[in-house]
C-alpha cells in the first residue's frame, strides 16, 4: 500500500527522487523483517540498490542519500560468484519471489 502511495508522488513531480528513496527503503526493510540472507534475500537488495541509482539519476537531492545507501549494501548483493553457481548469466532476469516477497512483483537482471 505505502509503494503505491510512493509512485502516485513520483507522478505529481517526475523529478522528485525521495518517492524511490522511501521504495527501496521499503525493500531493504522487508529483508531485515523476514529475510535469512539467502541469495533471494540478496536480489531483493540488488533491487533497492537499482531503485536507489534510479532516484539518483532523475533527482540530483537525493544523490547522498542514494550513494550513502548503495555504499551500505555493497556487501550484500549478490556477488558474480553467486550468479555463477547458480548458472545465471548476464542479462537473465530473475523474478523476485517467495513467502516475503511476493507482494514485490518486480525483477532484477544479472549484470
Amino acid at each position: 500500500m505505502a509503494r503505491s502511495f510512493f509512485y502516485k508522488a513520483a507522478e505529481i513531480d517526475k523529478t522528485w527522487g525521495l518517492p524511490y528513496i522511501y521504495e527501496a527503503t521499503l525493500y531493504q526493510a522487508a529483508v531485515q523483517k523476514c529475510g535469512s540472507f539467502e541469495f533471494m534475500d540478496k536480489v531483493v537488495l540488488q533491487l533497492a540498490v537499482d531503485t536507489y541509482r534510479k532516484a539518483k539519476s532523475i533527482d540530483p537531492n537525493v544523490a547522498s542519500i542514494a550513494d550513502d545507501a548503495i555504499k551500505s549494501l555493497a556487501a550484500s548483493v549478490p556477488t558474480k560468484e553467486d550468479y555463477f553457481f547458480r548458472k545465471l548469466k548476464s542479462g537473465t532476469v530473475i523474478k523476485i519471489e517467495g513467502n516475503c516477497y511476493n507482494w514485490i512483483g518486480k525483477s532484477i537482471t544479472v549484470p
